[in-house]
């Protein structure tokens, strides 16, 4: 059996052989299928092997812990080893360390690329002088990482099916209209025709991206620099492609989000709708109509809701006549939020008093080419005259909705 090292290398290697074959502009279809086929089968055998030996690490150090050895600092610091976030891999590339070996970023531009907007420049700021007649400030004691400031979660990715793509455009075929004129013929009768009509939609994938200036003397302080690009630059992408995910308006460069999308179910006011909701319906009922209305209307299954973090507070904290809670209560985990068995997202891009019901894992998908590109220069603008690197980060992503129906807003809640 290979050593965790080893299966965890063999793992990246077929990781990236997947990649390859999917994003193959030279293989057909069948022969990506092939191929893919055959990786998985190495692919799940080592994953099979990391599990393996990782129980039994696990198991070793336990053991020598308990026998008063150091085997499990030392298998925690060799497991630190062998994993490099994307800071990491960004400050060891080839030129990074070229630039600070001809002595800083004053040169010209290097790049790095993994998957991974601040308006002034990032820089370490400045330690003011004591003065005349005053000690030496003592040395810090410098704590690691950043007290940053906090956003908000990123939940919508998640709900909607992920695929690759090599082309600028997803193109698919939707019924808009159907006649069905099957019907009992007697011997010898003509069969009656029916008629199927179909329109081309096509995505066009999008860019998200930003750039922040960051001084020479923060780059050159690395700690500093993979703190940043691990903690910042994913989250600012990957925040607006939530917006745009749920609320793209479509114009210019905008992806056309969810709820803005033509053909979705009615919205369900939470009461009223002229005398047809009952007014003494609750924010459940409202969102349980919703479902059913998908149902009735697109043939689908919602598997979710996404709500906006007060209305789900008024949820959670509704009571019967009695003062008893219709959720679970306060002594009950919020890790698996359900409503009407259906999965709950609560995020402040929800306007306010509204949720969206939706079958996001059949009726959409987003669709990807790469991950995250991160490259940074300081031939921007007069950058380098004043010691600044430019550093921009951008992803590239097309949202498919193949049933609009299959998704609908809850009102007034």
């Amino acid at each position: 059996m290979p050593s965790l090292l080893e299966a965890k290398e063999s793992v990246k290697k077929l990781s990236l052989q997947a990649l390859e074959v999917v994003e193959s502009t030279t293989m057909t279809p069948s022969e990506q299928k092939d191929a893919l086929d055959r990786i998985e089968e190495d692919l799940e055998k080592a994953q099979k092997d990391v599990a393996n030996l990782t129980h039994i690490e696990e198991k070793r150090a336990k053991f020598m812990a308990a026998s008063g050895g150091d085997l499990a600092a030392a298998a925690e610091a060799k497991r630190k080893a062998t994993l490099k976030s994307l800071g990491e891999q960004f400050v060891e590339s080839d030129g990074y360390k070229n630039q600070l070996k001809r002595g800083g970023f004053k040169g010209s531009s290097f790049w790095s690329t993994g998957d991974v907007e601040l308006k002034t420049t990032l820089t370490e700021g400045t330690v003011a002088s004591p003065g005349p007649g005053f000690a030496p400030i003592a040395t810090p004691v410098v704590l690691p990482g950043v007290v940053d400031i906090k956003f908000q979660p990123l939940v919508i990715a998640d709900l909607i099916p992920q695929g690759a793509t090599t082309s600028t455009l997803i193109r698919y075929l939707v019924e808009t209209a159907v006649t069905n004129a099957a019907a009992a013929t007697a011997e010898g009768g003509a069969y009656p025709e029916s008629a199927i009509a179909f329109d081309k939609v096509d995505e066009t994938l999008h860019k998200i991206d930003t750039i922040l200036p960051v001084s020479d003397e923060m780059l050159e302080d690395w700690l500093q620099t993979q703190s940043y690009i691990n903690a910042r630059l994913q989250l600012f992408i990957n925040l607006k492609e939530q917006s745009q995910l749920l609320a793209g308006d479509g114009t210019g460069a905008n992806l056309l989000g969810l709820l803005n999308r033509t053909g979705l179910a009615t919205a369900i006011p939470k009461a009223g709708n002229g005398g047809s909701i009952p007014a003494s319906d609750n924010d459940m009922d409202a969102i349980y109509r919703q479902i059913t209305q998908i149902r009735i209307t697109s043939f689908m299954e919602p598997d979710a809701s996404v709500i906006d973090p007060i209305s789900w507070q008024n949820i959670l904290l509704a009571k019967n006549s009695q003062g008893f809670y219709y959720a679970n209560g306060p002594f009950v985990s919020e890790a698996d939020s359900m409503l009407w068995g259906k999965k709950v997202v609560h995020t402040p891009a929800m306007s306010a008093g509204t949720a969206l019901v939706g079958a996001f894992g059949q009726a959409a998908q987003i669709f990807r080419k790469g991950g995250i590109t991160v490259e940074a220069s300081n031939s921007h603008n007069d950058n380098f005259a004043k010691g600044i690197v430019s550093i921009r980060a951008e992803k590239r992503l097309a949202l498919a909705v193949y049933r609009p129906g299959a998704f609908g807003e809850v009102t007034g809640l």
